[in-house]
């Protein structure tokens, strides 16, 4: 248990990061990784970096984190809708080389993803099915949201403006008091953390932390 599990409020804080996805995708190329799991490293160093400032022990910490994963399979199950389950994946907090942090978390991903797993959405449309949702939520509270969401590569626009950038907002519910999500958008990356006021005033020094993670694991092999 961290400062993070407590129940969110009305409050909200947001910060920013900007990368580009060509840097993204080479860093998930070298560390035989996904782009999600480069996101879910990224959330671990800024998650390192605000429990580590809040004088918590993250050494060999594991903090897990809600991660959508669609059920589709291939090209002819796409165009009917999204059909999305939820997995929950350990994020190594307290390991200290951002490339063996990242590499963890690929393998913890791969072999989740195998798993078969109920849509949320028939999930959410049964009465009773929410009902014990709730009640594992309130009994496994998970303190963190992830979600990575591919974007068009092409430039849009509206009546004759570029769109600049765009940044995905995930809610928060429950306990997950920290959100963190990727858009890939035109080549950039760019993703949106999002978080309670209250639990999270400092959520300048996660941002930081994620940075640092990425710069670390783009500079690891000179990319």
């Amino acid at each position: 248990m961290t400062s993070l599990d407590r129940v969110v409020g009305l409050d909200r804080n947001l910060a920013l990061i900007r990368s580009t996805l060509n840097l993204v995708k080479k860093i998930a190329q070298t560390y035989g990784a996904t782009v999600n799991d480069v996101l879910l490293a990224i959330t671990a160093g800024g998650l390192h970096g605000v429990l580590r400032s809040r004088n918590e022990p993250v050494e060999d910490m594991v903090l897990p984190v809600y991660v959508p994963v669609t059920l589709r399979q291939g090209k002819s199950d796409q165009g009917r809708g999204n059909l999305i389950g939820q997995m929950v994946v350990p994020l190594p907090i307290g390991a200290s080389e951002p490339g063996r942090r990242l590499r963890q978390i690929a393998a913890e991903t791969a072999k989740r993803k195998a798993r078969s797993r109920p849509s949320l959405g028939t999930l959410l449309w049964s009465g009773t099915a929410r009902w014990a949702l709730l009640k594992v939520l309130d009994r496994q509270p998970v303190n963190v949201i992830s979600a990575d969401l591919a974007g068009p590569q092409v430039p849009l626009y509206l009546a004759g403006a570029r769109l600049l950038e765009a940044f995905p907002i995930l809610p928060l519910i429950a306990k997950s008091s920290l959100a963190v999500g990727a858009l890939s958008y035109a080549g950039q990356f760019t993703i949106m953390a999002v978080a309670d006021r209250d639990i999270c005033p400092d959520l300048d020094v996660f941002a930081a932390g994620a940075q640092d993670e990425l710069q670390a694991l783009a500079n690891a092999f000179r990319i």
